[in-house]
């Protein structure tokens, strides 16, 4: 289809290459760039997509781990000078001030998805939006219902840090590579008003894992090292509960009793 690299692919950055031209359209019609937007690329590899970005945009951002990536990526500085780049890790790096507010997008390596998410959740004050093209699973998980096997970490953020839509399912052939699971495209829109604030997030997080990581065990056994005065806590919320049945809401409750936290 002309967009597969002549290049070594590299497993341990999961560099699967997109090499399906009508699918590239369609993600830029998802994300709908506008004039006026400055957006950031994970990945950009070859820069298929980059290229399709750019005319769009007021400035278009790339990083990238793979410094091989440069005569692809360079030639695109040269036709449009609103393009740049910096190889670096992304999970290392924060947005400068200076950006302002950005979108994010990216065909994101399976193996940091998780790690990616929450980078992506952390910024959020500066991030309008994420485009994420993910492992089809993790997306699913994004997105699972309290009570279901899926559900977990990620599923409680996603609802309590971002308006999170599963937006359709890719296929494993329209990459290069093909890899050994299908992906999925995933928006998250960032709101002014979240659920969580600034200072509860930090609790929330760890009440979150703590439970999770322990999940077969009921609430009052897996954050037993969080719960100094049981009582207290087992007067306002259930701990014999486990931590799938708690829907994301659920948990914002039980960190603001856990760390006396008033609305």
């Amino acid at each position: 289809m002309g967009l597969r690299p002549n290049i070594r692919t590299f497993k341990k950055w999961g560099q699967n290459f997109i090499t399906d031209p009508a699918f590239l359209d369609k993600l830029v019609r998802t994300v709908n760039p506008q004039p006026g937007d400055t957006m950031v690329e994970i990945g950009p590899g070859t820069g298929a997509l980059t290229k399709l970005f750019a005319p769009h945009v007021k400035r278009l951002h790339a990083i990238e781990i793979d410094e091989r990536m440069s005569e692809y990526l360079k030639p695109i500085g040269a036709d449009f000078p609103s393009f740049s780049c910096e190889y670096s890790d992304f999970l290392k790096w924060s947005p400068p001030q200076e950006m302002g507010t950005f979108r994010l997008m990216g065909n994101i390596p399976y193996y940091i998805t998780s790690g990616l998410i929450l980078q992506a959740f952390e910024h959020h004050k500066q991030i309008t939006d994420v485009h994420f093209l993910m492992q089809k699973e993790v997306g699913k998980r994004l997105v699972a219902s309290h009570g279901s096997k899926q559900y977990g970490i990620l599923s409680v953020y996603a609802a309590l840090f971002a308006k999170t839509e599963y937006l359709f399912d890719i296929s494993r052939n329209i990459f290069y590579p093909i890899p050994d699971v299908d992906s999925c495209f995933v928006r998250f829109s960032f709101e002014d008003e979240r659920k969580v604030s600034t200072i509860l997030e930090p609790h929330l997080r760890q009440v979150v894992r703590t439970a999770f990581n322990q999940r077969r065990k009921t609430l009052r056994n897996s954050l037993k090292s969080l719960l100094i005065d049981k009582t207290y806590v087992a007067d306002q919320f259930d701990l014999s509960l486990r931590p799938e049945q708690l829907a994301p809401d659920e948990f914002l409750k039980l960190t603001r009793i856990i760390f006396d936290f008033l609305d």
